[in-house]
């Protein structure tokens, strides 16, 4: 299922877009600006009109930017996007995520833009140091403990895996503002970290922010998702 988006860029990127189109066709293949994914961009996104303009093809999308960003510069008007973005069910259950399919191939989309993303696309995700079956710190081991007492359904990123997940902890880093795991966020928002989640735990508070995050996902984008794992 699919969706109409609205992007509302007030200015270019340095006088760009920010963006790369797959040849041959008006998907966005790549985010090549750090404002792209706060613009409102994300990967997968089929530009279907720019500014008012209907865009059939990769050639009527170029010409339609053009002058979007030509009347920017003579007037300083915003430049309006319309994307078609596919609608996925939000995934509830627990279990462990993969970034990348672990090849070392390069990313199309920059580490940290594509944390941004999962914690976007799944209600509750908790960065931590090592799995679900065999954390390597107490108090990662403790957050996902708790988070499984609250019963409700979360995914967990092992921070310590640089084949499948190279450079997510210093993307969860700049994220979090802060390099300690583990790390919680919850319907797009960080609750913080593991000591936060036992704060929160104690409070009686956990199990109620998770909860609401679930109520609240936004529909994720389509984009490349990270994949699951067991």
């Amino acid at each position: 299922e699919a969706e109409l988006v609205t992007i509302e860029m007030p200015a270019p990127l340095d006088g760009r877009l920010g963006i790369s189109i797959q040849g041959g066709r008006r998907t966005v293949s790549r985010l090549g600006h750090d404002g792209a994914f706060a613009a409102g961009w994300r990967m997968g996104d089929v530009i279907v009109e720019v500014n008012g303009e209907a865009t059939a093809d990769n050639e009527a999308v170029k010409a339609a930017a053009k002058r979007a960003l030509e009347s920017h510069a003579a007037d300083g008007s915003p430049l309006r996007f319309v994307v078609r973005r596919v609608r996925k069910p939000v995934d509830t259950s627990s279990g462990m995520l993969r970034m990348t399919p672990g090849t070392g191939g390069e990313l199309t989309l920059r580490m940290v833009d594509l944390t941004r993303q999962l914690v976007g696309e799944f209600p509750v995700v908790l960065f931590m140091d090592g799995t679900l079956k065999a954390p390597k710190g107490n108090m990662s081991a403790r957050a996902a403990e708790m988070l499984a007492k609250a019963g409700v359904g979360f995914k967990a990123i092992d921070c310590s895996d640089e084949k499948y997940n190279p450079g997510v902890r210093e993307a969860v880093e700049e994220l979090a503002g802060e390099y300690a795991l583990p790390q919680l966020f919850a319907g797009g928002v960080r609750l913080g970290n593991g000591h936060a989640v036992e704060d929160l735990h104690n409070s009686g508070a956990l199990a109620e922010r998770l909860e609401a995050a679930h109520h609240l996902a936004p529909p994720p984008a389509a984009a490349a998702s990270p994949a699951a794992c067991g």
